[in-house]
């Protein structure tokens, strides 16, 4: 494989833990953690081409086996269970599990019973569910037929919502075999097309039919299985929250116990978000040159919806596989939300209570708009950890002991540390995001406690219309694109309000979706037809105003007549216009 082969497979397990963390649910990977090892007496016998203790490797399997037969001058596939095969085992006693992939590894035969493995052959197999999969034990282990496409789980039917065989080389990837004592190619895409033709699956609302194959070495395949998923979940409709837990005071999201370890990426470096449009390169690079500097922790700051807290979370994915804690800012927290404090545990005793942050202390901490609280009253008990020392809090063990330890926050892992005693994880970090709008009025960071990040600004996109074009293009993929020369209203309006006051494209997107919904066909690279200018106007109205709250008089009539010109508009709709902006004027 060339350098210049990206597989996109990564890309995809980030977005899908990404979407499933919002649901309350995760995703299982069986099998990655042993790497190229199948695991103690795991092993394949070449000669049978399935293990060498079937009875042993059935329970917990760390790969899918099939086996892969030349059929003239074709391939099929077999399985060699003959029958429905336990393809691996996931931790369900969380009842939280979504989604689940397997790590198939095709057998090719050569001479009759003798076959040939090469783990650069290995596809996986991807299960979507709708809603988490019933609670089980730590290793409950999923039974497939891969003739029917019927999924057991518990000895009872498991629908499934979506099912496909990740490839995971480009299909032009070939290893050499040896039929009769002729040697013969056998590319990836042949392994893979094989696969999926003897393989049946039966999703839930579909058909039975071949498992579709989605090669991750192409951009597209990637787009198309988001999509698909999408789609799916859509048409299964909402799926039904998780059980709500006490909560802290804090408005952070809900502690599911994580069954896997966090594992350590194999680089720092942050890849650009392929569903995040309109972040400069520039971003990417900064975010990566603060962690190669020694920067343990990132502010991300700029204009409200550039993205910010998507992108704190993407940064967060990368580092963890999924596993961080975020909370959104709020004026009315103290030490105690993050840090903790004394807080009354019944019977009229009180305790020391930990904290969003030291609860979790083995993940990164997302702080969204950070601003909006006092922070160095927040933090500040941290600055000393940020700084590279501990810090001993206020709070003792024992409340009813004067002479009792008081509890210590230290700045790096400590396996053995103490009861009273607080160690980051090797994973832990802070992310945090400000919105730069709201920074002369909201609280400030002192220099000192400032200096513990790396600073990255996330701008508005330059190129206004190329990123609405780049938006039509991800939405719509067989789109044609605007014609040379064609005006983009929306853009221009977009590019007077950022001379204004800045804003980043989610309320642009929210605009031209409200848009969408209004017309029919709507098209933002044309000279507005009438119904056009109402569904802007009306968008504007819905989504543009409130963001513009505030703003001088001379900046309001600015934009009235820009609207007016780029919109088209008549007399009456002009009026309009004018109207609003001034009531948001000051």
């Amino acid at each position: 494989m060339t350098d210049e082969i990206r597989i996109y497979e990564a890309d995809f397990f980030r977005w899908f833990k990404d979407r499933l963390k919002d649901k309350g649910l995760q995703f299982s990977q069986c099998g990655f953690k042993l790497g190229d090892s199948l695991g103690s007496r795991h092993d394949i016998d070449l000669q049978t081409g399935f293990w060498k203790e079937p009875s042993y490797s059935a329970n917990k399997p760390s790969r899918w086996l099939y086996q892969i037969e030349p059929d003239g001058e074709v391939w099929k596939a077999i399985n060699p269970a003959d029958g429905a095969v336990n393809l691996g085992a996931i931790n369900a006693s969380q009842e939280d599990k979504a989604g689940v992939v397997f790590r198939l590894v095709p057998l090719v035969q050569q001479p009759m019973n003798d076959y040939f493995r090469d783990d650069s052959l290995e596809v996986h197999a991807l299960f979507v569910f709708h809603g988490a999969t019933p609670q089980g034990s730590s290793a409950e282990p999923f039974n497939f037929d891969p003739d029917s496409g019927a999924m057991t789980f518990k000895g009872a039917a498991l629908p499934y919502l979506l099912a496909g065989l990740l490839g995971v080389q480009p299909r032009d990837h070939e290893v050499e075999v040896t039929l009769n004592g002729t040697p013969r190619t056998l590319t990836y895409g042949e392994v893979s097309d094989t696969l999926a033709a003897g393989i049946t699956v039966s999703p839930e609302g579909g058909a039975a039919g071949p498992i579709p194959v989605y090669n991750l070495s192409e951009k597209a395949e990637f787009e198309r299985l988001k999509k698909d998923i999408s789609d799916a979940w859509r048409v299964a409709g909402p799926v039904a929250p998780p059980v709500a837990e006490a909560g802290s005071g804090i408005d952070d999201e809900k502690e599911a116990v994580d069954d896997d370890e966090i594992v350590a990426p194999a680089t720092m470096d942050i890849p650009e978000m392929t569903d995040l449009l309109g972040i400069d390169p520039a971003v990417y690079r900064q975010i990566n040159a603060a962690f190669a500097s020694g920067k343990q922790h990132i502010m991300l700051y700029g204009p409200p919806g550039t993205g910010k807290t998507t992108l704190a979370r993407h940064i967060a994915t990368v580092l963890t596989g999924g596993k961080w804690t975020l909370v959104t800012g709020s004026s009315d927290w103290s030490s105690q939300d993050i840090i903790g404090g004394y807080q009354p545990i019944g019977s009229g005793s009180v305790a020391f209570i930990p904290g969003v942050l030291l609860r979790r202390f083995d993940r990164p901490l997302i702080i969204d708009e950070l601003n909006r609280c006092d922070i160095d009253k927040v933090i500040g008990p941290l600055f000393t950890v940020l700084s590279g020392q501990q810090t001993t809090l206020p709070y003792r063990l024992d409340i009813e002991d004067k002479d009792s330890q008081q509890y210590v926050i230290l700045p790096e892992s400590k396996p053995s540390a103490a009861v009273h005693e607080f160690a980051p994880g090797p994973h832990w970090r802070l992310v945090a995001t400000i919105n730069s709008i709201d920074k002369a009025s909201l609280y400030q960071m002192s220099y000192a406690l400032a200096r513990r990040f790396g600073w990255v600004y996330v701008d508005a996109p330059r190129d206004t219309a190329g990123f609405i074009e780049a938006f039509l293009r991800k939405e719509e993929p067989a789109w044609a694109g605007p014609a040379a020369g064609a005006p983009c209203p929306l853009a221009a309006f977009w590019e007077a309000i950022n001379s204004v006051r800045v804003i980043g494209p989610a309320p642009i997107i929210d605009a031209m979706k409200a848009v969408q919904s209004m017309e029919e066909d709507a098209e933002f690279f044309a000279v507005p037809a009438d119904s056009m200018k109402e569904a802007l106007l009306d968008a504007v109205d819905m989504v543009l105003l409130p963001m513009l709250d505030g703003i001088v008089v001379q900046d309001a009539e600015f934009l009235a007549g820009k609207a007016v010109e780029v919109f088209g508009l008549n007399a009456e709709q002009s009026t309009r216009v004018q109207a609003r902006m001034a009531s948001v004027a000051v």
